[in-house]
């Protein structure tokens, strides 16, 4: 298993090029927080210099120079204007000027930029209208400085303040329109020129009065320029988190299923919108009722769009998965977890590993890819261990191996008869519902999760590591390092961050639903 789901950007005379989305910052703003030039060196594995900065809400043309030397050199362009900028921004204001030059001075006061006339100013930028889009006016801006706010304040200045930039001035909006479309330099003898995809807003007229259309699309648009997943056609990941709250979509190969948490059927605007997306992305498409955040047992297929199959494969990082659309919430894969299941495949080499609450076995079946010493697999549901096997089979595993075991039983019953034959893993990864029924009673998280965990620790070798994963919504990553601290009494072990979520999911400043830790024991 190797990673195929990569961030993409474009290197270039010792720099990086990236295309940063809207909501990311460019570095960290707090601890515990990644910008884009951590994720980014996360996930290269490489120092990035971040000589080059973006307003948080600003999507677009980001330059991270890889040597220290090649930053001295590119801050030494910015600091001289010698580095050609292009914004694009949407206004609902109207001009009548079409081309111009503002210069003013900007400072700060308090904790704003503000701008003001000046005999001595220190910002400059030139403005061009281009046309109309829908029922706004796209505009260019070119800056010949670089302060901050610059364009905002200076299109505020003009009568032409940018849409979503109620701080100077712009209408409300569902996001800031403002894009850096390209940057131009010459570095060590080399031209460079680098340039984005148009922003979905900028193109698409008719979108604009659609506000949920449009926070669709550009969902869709914040994968495309982090993973391109247009090249990614059998891959799994998600194109829709939680920009609205209704639905979420999910990319499973050929198929887009939906998550539909409305109380009310889709109407047939909303199907009208979905069958747009499916031919547009040439997909099929699932439209799963989520009542009660996918606390209903009865919930079921409202829609199907396309030719679309009851039992069909994609792939995850190249790991192939099969997926079905008649049995639970789910078709099989849960894409929060593909990090984590990345971070199991690194370290199953030659460890015993146990899989608790496997559901189709993702964890089970990458571990064993990876050439895992056993792998033992547990669930409560034949269904779900039939399911698991059928997985190793289209991944040329044979499930009958000696190495491998599937175990149809309750999983604290399971781990209860582990310690009492005695029996140790060195790698466990537990990740349990919120809430489940079974033959053996009720499961609930909250109530259940010391005698889970203790269970487990008993169960784990000295030096072992156990990822343990919860999507309860009642609990924070906070809360879950304290329910862990106080099992501290009764084991010694330490807590290690687990991998980072992709950027298809949670943005680095908001508290993620899937939570996930790891534990070493001592």
């Amino acid at each position: 298993m190797t990673r195929v789901i990569k961030l993409k950007y474009t290197e270039f005379a010792g720099c990086i090029f990236v295309d940063k989305i809207a909501g990311l910052n460019t570095h960290t703003p707090e601890y515990g927080q990644r910008g884009c030039v951590e994720i980014y060196e996360e996930e290269l594995d490489r120092k990035l210099y971040p000589v080059h900065r973006l307003d948080k809400a600003t999507s677009g043309a980001l330059v991270f120079p890889t040597s220290s030397e090649v930053a001295a050199e590119l801050t030494q362009l910015f600091e001289q204007h010698k580095v050609a900028k292009r914004y694009l921004f949407l206004t609902d204001k109207k001009s009548e000027k079409k081309e111009f030059t503002y210069e003013s001075l900007i400072t700060k006061e308090k904790n704003s930029f503000v701008s003001s006339t000046s005999k001595e100013p220190n910002s400059k930028t030139t403005f061009k209208w281009l046309e109309s889009v829908g029922p706004y006016e796209l505009w260019e801006a070119i800056p010949h400085t670089g302060k901050p706010h610059q364009i905002r304040l200076h299109a505020e200045a003009n009568g032409i303040a940018i849409l979503g930039d109620e701080e100077h001035g712009g209408t409300h909006f569902n996001r800031l329109c403002l894009h850096s479309h390209s940057l131009s330099f010459e570095l060590r003898g080399q031209k460079v020129h680098y340039e984005t995809a148009l922003p979905v807003w900028a193109t698409a007229g008719d979108l604009l009065t659609d506000i949920e259309a449009l926070t669709v699309a550009e969902a869709l648009e914040r994968r495309e320029r982090m993973y391109k997943f247009s090249e990614l056609p059998e891959e799994c990941l998600r194109l829709s988190h939680r920009e609205i709250d209704s639905y979420r979509i999910d990319q499973y190969g050929d198929h887009l299923w939906v998550y539909w948490y409305k109380e009310s059927d889709p109407t047939v605007q909303d199907l009208l919108r979905f069958e747009k997306l499916a031919k547009k992305h040439h997909k099929k498409i699932f439209i799963r009722k989520m009542l009660n955040r996918g606390e209903d047992p009865n919930a079921e297929i409202l829609w199907n769009i396309g030719n679309t199959s009851p039992v069909w494969i994609a792939k995850e990082n190249g790991v192939k998965y099969e997926l079905r659309n008649n049995t639970g919430l789910s078709p099989g894969l849960f894409l929060d977890q593909r990090e984590n299941r990345l971070w199991v495949q690194e370290h199953a080499q030659d460890r015993r590993v146990l899989n608790l609450f496997s559901y189709t076995s993702g964890f089970s079946l990458v571990s064993a890819l990876a050439g895992a010493q056993e792998v033992c697999t547990v669930d409560v549901s034949q269904n779900f261990i039939d399911w698991s096997k059928k997985n190793f089979e289209i991944n040329g595993l044979n499930p009958e191996d000696d190495k491998y075991e599937f175990w149809v039983q309750d999983c604290i019953l399971f781990l209860k008869g582990t310690i009492r034959r005695k029996r140790k893993f060195n790698l466990i990864i537990c990740d349990p519902p919120s809430f489940g029924r079974s033959k053996n009673g009720v499961f609930s998280i909250s109530k259940n999760f010391d005698e889970l965990l203790i269970n487990a620790m008993y169960c784990l070798e000295k030096n072992g590591l156990l990822l343990f994963c919860t999507n309860y919504e009642k609990w924070t990553t906070g809360d879950l390092h304290l329910k862990l601290n106080k099992l501290k009494k009764d084991f010694s072990f330490k807590i290690l961050p687990a991998p980072s979520q992709g950027v298809d999911f949670e943005l680095p400043d908001q508290e993620p639903l899937m939570k996930s830790i790891i534990l070493r024991k001592n």
